[in-house]
């Protein structure tokens, strides 16, 4: 007759049993096929059984233990899901790619385990995470980001806290935006033409408001004969390629990730990238995120006269210079207004997107900055969201509002698009007020 005996304290047999005699199947990947049939073997042998699961639940379980991520293996890899934030050993938040977020049913079983699990994905990457090191990030296979704190820094009785960030290379189009309600035809159709027509810009917003998704739709929507050379870091966000129904490349694409290292010597940033990127004849710059030096690079790149696209985590316009500015201080610390106004003139127009209260994301405003003649920077908002409402009805947020076109471009933004090849029946599609064609 079978022995019941409760989950963890098997869990502990097996792995002291499995550590005598077969430890090499818990470290080497490639015998963690063995690893099961020992799992197997050891369940046989002892007839243990814990209520409520079957043989093959029960060794399952107890593979992805020992092997996996514990609760953590459902989640990962899959495509529906934006993020996992660990918030202590007995609270995990999932968010979902269409942004609403729901709580795990199930939780770590101690502060311990947790702390054991996230150690065990930190691995991957090679970082190490103790009370002399209580902060750890890195990559994991499959584009994944994790960043974790431990004690000292969160409390004991918590174990960890942890956000694990999948970076699925977004593949949303310029119609599925705009059937979204996150901007107009006639937003998506400008800033088509403007990185078309030569215009550098800037998404600006916070973390999962939208930025990469939008800028890679409209990258998507690029002539297959434009160049384009992407510079990201850590894990590639942007999908570009296309391929025709022969499964052939039809447009012109260069994907780069940067490669940090231990010995500075052999380190390659986004700076090294976007200094390297000019050299292979680019039409358009593609910097995924401008957060250190390579900021100064892409600004230099950009004033003389490379179409550069990038995002940036900032609020609205002013803002988003103001952060761009501060990052190329960082490698040529000149007089701060004169950082202003380079970082204005590279990047005139700026797209402000947002995720609001009720989970949806909208482009909130694209404005264009204008530098005047004794160097000052005015802002036009050229399209924006304005709020009409915003109610709670029970745990949900109902907002309303519209897009409008506070007002049209500078005539020096007419004159660069004209002169880069932009038909004028092009250009007036632009000049007449309205966030969307009539």
């Amino acid at each position: 007759m079978s022995q019941i005996i409760g989950f963890f304290p098997l869990l502990n047999n097996v792995q002291k049993y499995i550590s005598e005699n077969y430890a090499a199947s818990l470290s080497d990947k490639d015998k963690y096929g063995q690893l099961k049939t020992y799992i197997d073997k050891y369940l046989y042998d002892h007839d243990y059984m814990v209520e409520g699961m079957s043989f093959k639940q029960l060794s399952d379980k107890l593979y992805c233990e020992m092997a996996e991520y514990s609760i953590l293996t459902k989640y990962l890899g899959r495509e529906d899901i934006e993020e996992i934030n660990i918030n202590g050993w007995d609270d995990i938040a999932i968010t979902y790619t269409d942004g609403h977020i729901e709580k795990a049913t199930e939780h770590f079983y101690s502060p311990q385990h947790a702390v054991d699990i996230i150690k065990r994905l930190l691995h991957h990457s090679g970082m190490i995470i103790d009370n002399a090191t209580p902060m750890a990030q890195g990559h994991l296979p499959g584009n994944t980001r994790i960043t974790a704190l431990k004690e000292p820094i969160v409390d004991d009785d918590r174990g960890i806290s942890a956000s694990i960030r999948l970076l699925h290379p977004s593949r949303v189009t310029k119609a599925q935006i705009v059937k979204n309600n996150t901007a107009t035809q006639k937003m998506m159709d400008f800033l088509d033409a403007c990185v078309r027509y030569g215009v550098s810009c800037v998404y600006a917003g916070e973390t999962s408001s939208g930025k990469t998704t939008n800028l890679n739709s409209l990258l998507n929507e690029m002539p297959d004969k434009k160049r384009i050379f992407t510079i990201e870091s850590g894990s590639r966000e942007l999908s570009l390629v296309r391929k025709n129904d022969d499964g052939v490349i039809t447009n012109n694409v260069v994907h780069t990730l940067s490669r940090p290292s231990d010995n500075e010597a052999y380190d390659i940033t986004q700076e090294d990238l976007v200094v390297a990127s000019l050299r292979f004849n680019p039409d358009i710059v593609v910097v995924g995120e401008m957060r250190d030096t390579e900021a100064y690079s892409a600004v230099e790149a950009s004033l003389t006269g490379h179409t550069v696209v990038s995002t940036i985590h900032a609020s609205a316009a002013d803002a988003a210079h103001m952060r761009l500015a501060l990052l190329c201080q960082k490698r040529f610390p000149i007089n701060f207004k004169t950082s202003l106004m380079q970082a204005g003139q590279a990047f005139p127009i700026v797209v402000y997107t947002h995720k609001l209260e009720d989970n949806s994301r909208k482009i909130m405003d694209i404005s264009e900055c204008v530098i005047t003649p004794s160097g000052e920077r005015e802002y036009r908002t050229l399209f924006r969201y304005k709020i009409t409402s915003n109610t709670m009805q029970g745990d949900n947020y109902i907002i309303e509002g519209h897009f409008e076109q506070p007002e049209i471009m500078s005539d020096n933004l007419k004159h660069k698009l004209m002169q880069f090849g932009m038909p004028q029946s092009e250009l007036d599609k632009f000049l007449q007020k309205g966030a969307d064609y009539v």
